[in-house]
């Protein structure tokens, strides 16, 4: 069974390109530009990994992770940004992430990553 991933970013063109990355690697993979849309479909589907970005305007990718983690606590859940030394570590570590990643996104490193870790649960 091909490793589902979620991808949620607000800039639609980043969420394509990391979409057809992973795809290309045989994930199956489903990239949304809204948090709460994401949210809606974790209701009733099920991923191995979700990738979010951190800054968002409708929610921030700490309160989204937060929320992930009570309907779906054995979820990887790994921060993306472009920024990621503007925020504070400990807080994104207790809002539940897994791991932290920088832009510009490195495919072949967050899938050795996920590879990884799925092997752990």
């Amino acid at each position: 069974m091909k490793t589902k991933i979620l991808i949620i970013d607000d800039n639609i063109s980043q969420c394509k390109v990391i979409k057809k990355n992973f795809e290309l690697y045989g994930y199956s993979v489903v990239a949304l530009d809204s948090p709460e849309e994401a949210l809606y479909i974790l209701d009733w589907e099920d991923f191995d990994a979700i990738i979010t970005d951190l800054c968002m305007p409708w929610m921030s990718g700490a309160e989204f992770c937060r929320r992930i983690r009570t309907i779906k606590p054995d979820t990887l859940i790994y921060a993306l940004s472009g920024y990621i030394d503007k925020f504070d570590r400990n807080e994104l570590g207790e809002a539940g992430f897994d791991r932290l990643f920088s832009k510009p996104i490195r495919i072949d490193l967050i899938r050795t990553v996920i590879e990884e870790d799925l092997k752990k649960i």
